[in-house]
């Protein structure tokens, strides 16, 4: 991919917060214009798994089969998990602390569910990311935990779809709980963006990150180094964020999780010039240009 090394390696170290000892996994949203080869990044977050055929409403009158991606690391990719298919299909990986993330290639997939299904599915994102889930019951089966059950979401949405829907989001909390990444070409690399298409070098460019996340450690923060965290935090939060402690929480996660990446036990200068580095793409209204 032309351009977007920096945007990639965000979605790193977005997996790397999964095996954080103590924190919840960073979700994260890329937000860009259409035809910026968002969901191709976020498809290399997750390794090659089998294919499962799963059914729905088993011995009922209605009853379906459908085909769902086996998860073989600590991301689940797919195209649209409901509530329903993550408790029945995978509720053992999710209380077993295998899947620390789940990567949606295309958010739209989940507002384009009918209104009567809209609702409920972003409250239990919305409990999936921060506050947990213990426990789902319904006619179809049951998903019980002993301790909270958090995940982190890995998603996009296109700025223009994205425009519409920022104040419903903002206003249910759930644009708070995730931190936005965004960007947008230049007509410089628009041109070798196409040029590259013309060469079919996307042919060659399906490979994913294959993380084999460590096992979970702690990562220190020291106090310092904190306070200069918190300074970005505050410039960047979420406007209906009045304290700013979600934005801080996801920017001190991201620099644990750049530690955790390159070896260290704990958050050093290193990982604050990255954070500053990265400062232009966080946000929502695709100003860093590529």
């Amino acid at each position: 991919m032309i351009g977007v090394d920096n945007i990639l390696n965000i979605l790193k170290i977005t997996i790397y917060t999964g095996a954080l000892t103590g924190e919840d996994p960073l979700s994260t949203a890329i937000i860009s214009p259409i035809g910026t080869g968002k969901t191709t990044m976020v498809k290399k977050t997750h390794r090659e798994g089998t294919i499962n055929k799963v059914k729905i409403r088993e011995g009922k009158p209605n009853e379906k089969t459908i085909e769902v991606r086996g998860i073989t690391g600590s991301v689940l990719y797919t195209t649209s998990t409901t509530p329903y298919i993550l408790y029945t299909r995978y509720g053992q990986e999710l209380k077993s602390g295998q899947i620390r993330h789940i990567a949606i290639g295309d958010f739209l997939n989940i507002m384009n569910l009918p209104k009567y299904l809209l609702g409920n599915v972003i409250t239990f994102y919305n409990n999936l990311i921060e506050e947990g889930i213990l426990s789902i019951e319904s006619r179809d089966g049951q998903f019980l935990s002993n301790l909270p059950v958090t995940v982190g979401l890995i998603t996009t949405i296109a700025k223009e779809d994205f425009d519409k829907r920022q104040d419903d989001w903002a206003a249910i909390g759930f644009l708070s709980r995730i931190l936005p990444v965004s960007f947008h070409y230049s007509l410089e690399t628009a041109k070798k963006v196409r040029q590259s298409i013309k060469n079919e070098d996307y042919l060659n460019d399906l490979q994913s990150f294959d993380i084999q996340l460590p096992r979970p450690k702690n990562i220190g923060l020291p106090s310092n180094l904190a306070d200069l965290i918190e300074d970005v935090a505050l410039r960047i939060k979420d406007s209906k964020d009045e304290l700013g402690a979600r934005r801080l929480k996801q920017l001190q996660r991201f620099c644990m999780g750049n530690a955790l990446m390159n070896g260290r036990d704990e958050v050093s200068w290193e990982d604050i010039a990255l954070l500053n580095d990265y400062e232009k793409y966080l946000n929502t209204k695709c100003t860093a240009e590529i």
